[in-house]
């Protein structure tokens, strides 16, 4: 069995943690911390490791992501990809989901949009860097038949 799964890097992902949960409402986070026997090596002294984040688990509109700490290596890091939500427009409650997604977004201090939530050349809306797309899956679902 494939699965393509999502799993991002942070310098800190227990910060990171605390800032989904704010922004994008982050729902059954879990996170595991370094023990103090693996702390030597990622490079920590044992003070660190509970600090550290081995793994961790969470969803964002339903879409379960993963995370860890980098480990020093933000630096091989880039911003080459984005992440996307898609929401599926002829479900009411996804779209309306979207939208306040998009709306708490819009509205926090420390997000810049760059693309507005609207309307796209490729049919549905898409935002920002992190892309939140809608699609009509039972249109979509019926044109394939």
């Amino acid at each position: 069995m494939n699965s393509h799964d999502k799993y991002l890097s942070f310098e800190s992902t227990k910060e990171a943690l605390a800032y989904y949960e704010e922004v994008f409402v982050a729902t059954d986070v879990s996170r595991l911390s370094v023990s103090k026997e693996q702390a030597g090596y990622f490079g920590l002294d044992e003070n660190q490791a509970e600090s550290a984040t081995m793994h961790a688990e969470f969803f964002i509109g339903g879409t379960k992501l993963y995370a860890s700490d980098s480990f020093g290596k933000t630096d091989q890091l880039n911003g080459a990809i984005s992440l996307m939500l898609d929401y599926d427009v002829a479900n009411e409650a996804d779209a309306q989901e979207i939208e306040v997604l998009y709306d708490r977004m819009n509205d926090h201090d420390s997000i810049t949009i760059e693309l507005p939530f609207e309307d796209q050349f490729g049919g549905g809306k898409m935002g920002m860097c992190w892309m939140l797309h809608d699609t009509d899956y039972e249109k979509m679902a019926q044109q394939h038949q």
